[in-house]
């Protein structure tokens, strides 16, 4: 079993993005990865006014291949959590991504933590965007961690190229947070990351199909864990947070 934790379906002509499930499930099958969670590039309400419904059309398509989260633009405020509501309550939607470096807001202000407020209502994860770029370090997304500790958070990219050790010691420092392994450049970053986290708190993630996510599972398996470990990263681990199995 593999389930990709991280990747993006969205149809935006206008800025040469043309990121169909069908394009998806094509990237899924060559690399064998059986289900992934699917945000859109668009945030909401955005440049992509259809972008929540084209992808519910996506996974209605695809129920026993895809899942998804819905992309927020918190400066929208109540209108944000109509749309977050909606998608949990009405679509289905597994739970929420934000991406601060593309709408230009910290990570801990307050229309943020509404969000992860109601996350933590809606018993649903949120996945944040968590690199090298000013609004999406991992020590600024620590302190929406501080102000929301029941919120579930996934710290995507774990830090990037430089700021991997500071996403590794916040998710040590919070039970809730996790870090995924997309983007992230190091296997021997990700093998830090197990033995400092244990592996309960690293999960799988391509990208895609921006990545390459073949590439992604060999950083993995390049980190030489322990066969119960990858078993944990590649599905288990969000199987768990995303309750598949209950």
């Amino acid at each position: 079993m593999m389930i990709d934790s991280h990747a993006h379906i969205d149809y935006v002509p206008a800025l040469g993005w043309d990121f169909s499930p069908e394009k998806v499930i094509q990237i899924m099958d060559k690399a064998r990865i059986d289900k992934a969670v699917v945000s859109s590039i668009s945030n909401l309400p955005g440049i992509n006014p259809n972008a929540l419904d084209y992808l519910k059309s996506a996974i209605d398509k695809y129920p026993d291949r895809l899942m998804a989260y819905v992309r927020l633009d918190p400066w929208y405020g109540s209108k944000a959590i109509e749309w977050m509501e909606k998608a949990i309550n009405e679509y289905g939607f597994k739970g929420v991504k934000l991406h601060p470096v593309h709408y230009t807001l910290h990570p801990f202000q307050n229309s943020t933590i509404n969000i992860l407020k109601k996350a933590v209502d809606l018993e649903v994860p949120v996945l944040f965007h968590c690199s090298d770029e000013a609004m999406s370090l991992p020590l600024q997304i620590s302190l929406a961690a501080e102000k929301v500790p029941d919120a579930t958070i996934i710290l995507a990219h774990m830090g990037g190229f430089f700021h991997n050790r500071d996403a590794i010691n916040v998710a040590k420092r919070f039970p809730n947070v996790y870090v995924d392994t997309c983007e992230i450049p190091y296997p021997s970053v990700i093998r830090q990351a197990v033995e400092i986290l244990g592996a309960e708190k690293v999960l799988f993630g391509t990208d895609s199909p921006g990545d390459v996510a073949l590439l992604e599972i060999e950083k993995v398996k390049m980190a030489n864990l322990k066969p119960e470990d990858e078993e944990k990263i590649f599905w288990k681990n969000i199987s768990k947070i995303l309750k598949l199995n209950s």
